[in-house]
């Protein structure tokens, strides 16, 4: 008994090779992503533990830079200003379905992040504001 190669058995092994590649494909990028989220909320943890250890010099540099980012924005330093900015004026890479204050919303590849995100500005504050806390007791309290 032969056996007979036809089109049909060569489209199959190459649709199956190509199957092979996406979901190759697929794993690879979601190993990459949840490595990169990872990373990024490794540093947030770091940032918190900082933020709230009940070391005297701790607490100070916190409670000193909060009063300024709360009433006295002009005299932060013009490096977090800019990371505020950097956010705001963050082009979005990948589509984003997002909730702020119990409002859904969609940012698009390729938007302004603080164009449609409601939540960009105050996300952003927050942020600078942490590393700034982090990068004084980082200066301060050693």
């Amino acid at each position: 008994m032969t056996l007979q190669t036809n089109s049909f058995k060569i489209s199959r092994y190459i649709l199956l090779a190509l199957v092979l590649v996406l979901c190759i494909g697929i794993i690879t990028w979601t190993l990459i992503n949840h490595h990169n989220a990872t990373k990024a909320n490794d540093s947030t943890v770091e940032n918190v533990i900082r933020i709230t250890n009940n070391n005297p010099c701790v607490q100070q540099v916190n409670n000193t830079i909060s009063q300024l980012w709360a009433y006295d924005f002009n005299n932060v330093p013009q490096k977090y200003k800019d990371m505020i900015n950097a956010y705001l004026n963050e082009t979005i890479p990948s589509r984003i379905n997002g909730m702020c204050n119990n409002t859904k919303f969609v940012c698009r590849a390729g938007q302004i992040r603080g164009d449609c995100d409601p939540c960009a500005a105050g996300s952003a504050k927050q942020f600078a504001m942490e590393k700034h806390i982090s990068d004084t007791i980082a200066e301060q309290c050693k």
